[in-house]
């Protein structure tokens, strides 16, 4: 049984935007992030850099990511 808390799609996007914010910055303009149910859990996908800058901010936070899929079940429907 996974002790993980239960966490919405929209609860975790609003997470990960809000970690992401404070530890490097604003969100950059453009860059869209999608939080989804996939075969291992869950998953975001942020879309492609158009800066250097974005670019650091994107791998950063797809670093965030990975920490919490540590702590953080998707609370979605299992079929």
């Amino acid at each position: 049984m996974s002790v993980r808390a239960f966490k919405t799609a929209d609860e975790l996007q609003d997470m990960i935007v809000e970690q992401a914010k404070v530890l490097h910055g604003p969100w950059p303009s453009g860059m869209t992030m999608f939080v989804f149910d996939d075969a291992y859990g869950w998953s975001a996908s942020i879309s492609r850099p158009m800066s250097e800058a974005d670019n650091f901010f994107r791998t950063r936070t797809l670093d965030l990511i990975r920490t919490l899929k540590v702590r953080y079940d998707l609370d979605a429907p299992r079929l």
